[in-house]
């Protein structure tokens, strides 16, 4: 009996003991949540396809990252098994003054940057405490639609554009790029296609891209592309690649 009665009042003190110090700290659960405060805050929302034609190498990611730097300080990835047509909202918090900018960005398993889809600078929000809102809209973040968002949007297009600006007769837009370079003869260099199906080496786009490639036509296409990435070049040529690899 004594010893029954002398663990329920150890007990009871132990609970009184909590309940004080709970008292002492305030909100224990408000405490935890009022780390989300710190640093900036990035929500992204899109409709996506595409997520899951990636292999386990790669991931769709919000990614953070400080200059100079083509690893990712902090990051949210989608999972590989987001379906086609999906409503994505991805929220990146706790976003530390070292990081510059905020990037939908294909990233690998190290969390390295292999070639950014959309980028917002937060130093362009420096005056606004709020949540930074990236509103994309419908992607397609496949293999191939992150070429086009990533290299051909960004470097191609101002040479390789439509209305009248298609240099050697090849349109690089959005709904034109992919029947403008399957299998298809380069109007530049006889008896080359500007890629082969599952040849990236034997594709001249693969060609051009590459070291040597400023020699083969009368255009320095090398010097465009290292010169846009600066950062992840190797990266976006092995992607591009993978990608002809794969067809």
């Amino acid at each position: 009996m004594f010893t029954t009665m002398t663990l329920k009042n150890i007990s009871f003190l132990l609970v009184s003991l909590l309940c004080l110090s709970a008292c002492d700290s305030g909100d224990i659960l408000n405490q935890e949540l009022s780390t989300s405060d710190l640093g900036r805050t990035v929500k992204l929302t899109a409709t996506m396809s595409g997520v899951d034609s990636w292999d386990s190498k790669y991931a769709v990611s919000l990614a953070g990252f400080v200059p100079g730097d083509n690893y990712a300080h902090v990051v949210r990835t989608l999972p590989a098994t987001t379906a086609d047509g999906s409503q994505v909202e991805l929220v990146l918090s706790n976003i530390d003054d070292e990081v510059k900018t905020v990037e939908l960005a294909i990233t690998n398993r190290l969390r390295e940057r292999i070639i950014t889809l959309a980028r917002v600078n937060l130093e362009d929000y420096a005056d606004n405490p709020d949540t930074i809102r990236m509103d994309l809209g419908h992607l397609d973040v496949s293999r191939f639609g992150a070429l086009q968002m990533g290299l051909f949007d960004m470097a191609c297009i101002q040479c390789h554009g439509g209305n009248g600006r298609s240099a050697a007769g090849l349109n690089l837009t959005a709904g034109q790029s992919l029947g403008h370079l399957v299998d298809m003869p380069s109007t530049s260099k006889s008896d080359a296609q500007r890629v082969v199906s599952g040849d990236a080496e034997g594709s001249l786009l693969h060609q051009i891209l590459n070291e040597g490639g400023e020699d083969i036509l009368h255009y320095n296409h090398t010097e465009v592309v290292s010169s846009q990435f600066k950062e992840n070049l190797l990266e976006v040529l092995q992607l591009i690649d993978d990608w002809i690899n794969k067809l």
